[in-house]
């Protein structure tokens, strides 16, 4: 009768592994332009069993995010899924940017994802379109700051239906 109960108590825990089950689907990312440089700077704030499902949905290969199993080509994985999914352009420009590094969150419940676009100089408004994780929970927010030199200019929330946001300033 133990044995059952330890079972049952094991299958129903939300901890699976190093995962962490949780009932809301939400990323964050901070976009900051500095018009001196003409530097855009983004960081995208992801749970990593969400970030990891969205990978292993397209190429077919767990990543295993922040452990000792994490695969070689990790971050250029991470890269290819956020370019396709988080889009910024300026005028009819889309712009292409690099991962600049990753950072596990204390609690190895979350990854910070950096990525930079350099020298866009003497632009006014980024229109960004963010569709993170949306083709696997109908439920995903997407969060978006968005700053200018450090100071806030807009702050959106996307959703699967509401996705495009232009940024003025």
């Amino acid at each position: 009768m133990q044995s059952f109960i330890l079972i049952i108590s094991l299958l129903l825990n939300p901890y699976i592994g190093n995962k962490v089950a949780h009932d809301f689907h939400i990323s964050r990312c901070e976009i900051n332009y500095e018009t001196t440089s003409g530097d855009v700077q983004i960081s995208a704030h992801i749970f990593i069993d969400d970030l990891e499902d969205a990978i292993k949905s397209t190429n077919k290969k767990q990543v295993n995010i922040g452990t000792s199993k994490e695969i070689a080509d990790c971050d250029l994985m991470i890269e290819s899924y956020i370019k396709n999914k988080l889009k910024i352009s300026s005028g009819n420009k889309q712009l292409s940017y690099s991962i600049l590094g990753k950072e596990v969150t204390a609690d190895k419940l979350a990854v910070w994802c950096h990525f930079e676009v350099l020298g866009v100089k003497n632009i006014k408004s980024l229109h960004v379109t963010n569709t993170i994780l949306t083709e696997i929970y109908n439920d995903q927010k997407n969060i978006v700051d968005f700053t200018v030199d450090n100071k806030k200019k807009g702050f959106t929330i996307f959703n699967t239906t509401t996705f495009t946001n232009k940024f003025e300033w």
